[in-house]
């Protein structure tokens, strides 16, 4: 009683501290935007304390000073208000100031009070029995948190389950209800987690899903061995088990337990059912049946002895030891207790020797990484070289472009030039019928003049018309050799200038296919170089590291190689470069068809260089990791490669017979420098990467940006 009185009177001089901190706050010379604010901060701590009713005080302050200036502040006080009377039950009032609060953070895009405000606006619906506007509110929030909050997503799927289940559509309860404990799970927050986890048990024990229930418990264990921490003193007990009513009976209790052991057992999780052995020799001690009690100690004794599990041997002889006492057994609680002195020397030896492993490999870790770092380096100044070549090979392409765009330039001058030269022939022609229409024109009137004088005028009119004949057909003789001089002319210059272009289309395609033999030279010296260095190196992983780098770099080489020894120098034959570069790789790490077989279906598709060379790389570290991991000495592997063209997309899949990847490793998150390396040519390629076990490792990359040439 003291206590609590003691923590009563520390709390109201918390509020009163608060109070006048935002007293302070009002007096003072702030504008009211920034009052509105501190007011709002300052009452956190009011309302996190449990006064409510202080709390509404200060939010009706801030709201005034929040409407005086400005809106941005106001939803924030609606949420905090209308939070105030979810959790005193006044439902109606709450979802009035949510819907206040729903428009200021829509129109500031506030998404954080957005999914708050929807979850809170489907529990008022839902206490209120409107099960279509709770739903309608729920589905509202999961669209935020899909989209903004992905982890949140769990406190959806826990409301959603207990909606469900509160209608009784028991399948949807448990959809949720699963889907929360898996982001949870998955995120490793242990509170989080162990609601989740809480909420699916109770749900489990009502269905009577002993062998679902059973496999929860296994989970949790392993989740603990997992995280390496002690949980001893807080272990998965204290929340793994159901919320038994007040009057259920204590032999529907065993049994379930029972039930749920016999189902652990048949998966031989040892652990896992010598946990629930010792949580029904709980309820025998709680009814004090000590000896039925001890009895399931032993038997949870007796199976964690079988898995030489320590931890959990120390805590049933401590529960094996107190109940003993309560028995009276002096001289049996002796003996438990030596048992106890022995697993605590046992249990901190093995803490000192696992401490001792971390820091080794801790240290392990750091000097792989400055080995890591060293190699990006190099790789860096590589990869500056390779962009010095790309930016050489764009001037090269605008260069090109430039001489189609001259080319196409002369073109249309020629074209103009030919209009020109027909509307000039058109031009004469109508003069010429022009002359003669006058001409006829005036021979009409020196008829009608010349009406007493016939034989005079039809004279001269015929002279007349001899002279004009002639002078047309000298104009039109003059005019045919001008115009067949001057298409002579246009047609030796075109000629000239086209010929002058071929040669330079030549001369540009000789210097790229040099360009791309010098590259893959050069290449092959960086190649051949760092197989000499590799042969100086004794250290195996620096040895294979310089062996990686010299097949990446061959990959390469081929690249070029192609674009040289082809027509086509801006692409690369697909199915031709894949083959040799299996080829390479199968001598580099002396693979032969005894060894592994190799299934390739590949597109006959010819791809641009910017496309290629990432792809090569890529291609290049999954079938030299699949070379070096996947298979066992004794194992005749089978290898996987296809590169399709599908519904433009470009899908590549690498799959193996072999270990597959190791449990745990998290591929997504890899430090490893050949996944990291995977993930992002993948980025650059605009590709979905997935990667997975079925039957053996499978790397899939649906590639959307690729050129082909």
């Amino acid at each position: 009683m003291r206590c609590a009185g003691l923590l009563i009177f520390f709390q109201l001089l918390t509020i009163n501290f608060y109070g006048q901190n935002i007293n302070a706050i009002i007096n003072s010379n702030l504008p009211d935007a920034k009052k509105a604010e501190s007011i709002y901060h300052a009452n956190k701590k009011i309302l996190h304390s449990g006064s409510f009713e202080e709390a509404l005080q200060w939010i009706e302050k801030g709201l005034q000073y929040g409407l005086k200036s400005n809106d941005t502040i106001l939803s924030y006080f609606y949420v905090d208000k209308g939070d105030i009377y979810y959790m005193q039950s006044k439902h109606t009032l709450a979802l009035e100031n949510m819907q206040l609060a729903l428009t200021g953070a829509k129109k500031y895009n506030n998404q954080f009070n957005l999914h708050s405000i929807y979850v809170i606006m489907a529990l008022c619906n839902k206490n209120l029995n409107k099960a279509d506007s709770a739903l309608y509110y729920f589905r509202k929030s999961e669209e935020v948190a899909i989209k903004y909050f992905p982890y949140r997503l769990w406190v959806n799927y826990t409301e959603l389950g207990a909606f469900f289940a509160g209608i009784d559509n028991n399948a949807e309860a448990e959809k949720y209800y699963v889907k929360a404990y898996q982001i949870t799970k998955e995120k490793g927050i242990r509170m989080d987690y162990g609601l989740t986890m809480y909420n699916l048990v109770n749900f489990y024990y009502k269905q009577n899903a002993f062998d679902k229930y059973g496999k929860l418990i296994n989970e949790q264990q392993e989740f603990n061995k997992k995280n390496k921490k002690d949980y001893s003193k807080d272990p998965s007990h204290s929340f793994l088990f159901p919320d038994w009513e007040k009057n259920t009976p204590l032999t529907t209790k065993v049994n379930f337990f029972k039930q749920v052991r016999e189902e652990l057992l048949k998966e031989n999780f040892l652990i896992s059912a010598s946990i629930v052995n010792e949580q029904i020799a709980s309820l025998y001690e709680k009814e004090k049946l000590y000896d039925d009690a001890i009895d399931y100690v032993q038997q949870g004794i007796k199976l964690a002895d079988q898995e030489k599990n320590t931890s959990n041997l120390l805590i049933y002889n401590k529960m094996a030891y107190r109940i003993y006492k309560k028995m009276g057994n002096v001289q049996q609680a002796n003996v438990t207790a030596d048992k106890i002195f022995a697993l605590k020397d046992s249990v901190a030896t093995k803490q000192n020797i696992e401490l001792a492993m971390e820091l080794d490999a801790k240290y392990q870790t750091e000097k792989k990484e400055k080995e890591i770092a060293l190699l990006d380096a190099e790789n860096k100044v590589k990869q500056n070289e390779i962009v010095l070549l790309t930016t050489q090979k764009q001037i090269d392409k605008i260069n090109l472009m430039r001489q189609a765009e001259l080319q196409e330039a002369l073109k249309n001058e020629n074209e103009l030039k030919d209009s020109l030269f027909t509307k000039e022939l058109y031009a004469n022609q109508l003069l010429v019928n022009e002359n003669k229409l006058k001409t006829s024109e005036l021979n009409k009137e020196q008829q009608l003049k010349a009406a007493l004088a016939r034989e005079n005028s039809l004279q001269t009119n015929q002279l007349k018309k001899e002279e004009q004949i002639k002078w047309g057909l000298a104009t039109g003789i003059a005019l045919l050799s001008f115009s067949g001089i001057a298409i002579f002319a246009l047609y030796k210059n075109q000629k000239k200038k086209n010929s002058v272009i071929q040669r330079q289309a030549t001369d540009l395609e000789v210097l790229m296919k040099e360009i791309h033999h010098r590259v893959k030279n050069n290449l092959q010296v960086v190649s051949s170089l760092l197989d000499l260095q590799s042969h100086s190196i004794t250290d195996s992983q620096a040895h294979e590291a310089v062996k990686e780098g010299k097949n990446r770099v061959q990959s390469m080489a081929l690249i070029h190689q192609n674009l040289y020894s082809e027509g086509n120098i801006k692409g690369i034959k697909l199915k031709e470069y894949v083959t040799n570069l299996l080829q390479t790789l199968c001598d580099s790490y002396n693979i032969s068809n005894d060894k592994v077989k190799i299934n390739a279906t590949i597109d006959d598709l010819n791809l641009d260089v910017d496309t290629m060379i990432p792809l090569g790389l890529v291609l290049n570290e999954l079938v030299s990791n699949a070379f070096k991991y996947a298979f066992n000495q004794n194992q005749r592997g089978e290898l996987n490669i296809m590169l399709k063209e599908q519904a433009s997309i470009l899908h590549l899949m690498v799959s193996d017979n072999g270990t597959g990847f190791p449990m745990g490793m998290d591929v997504k998150t890899s430090k490893s420098f050949g996944l990291k390396m995977i993930r992002a040519f993948a980025q650059k390629l605009k590709a979905k990467l997935d990667i997975y076990n079925d039957n053996g490792a499978v790397i899939e990359m649906k590639i959307s940006k690729f050129k082909t040439a």
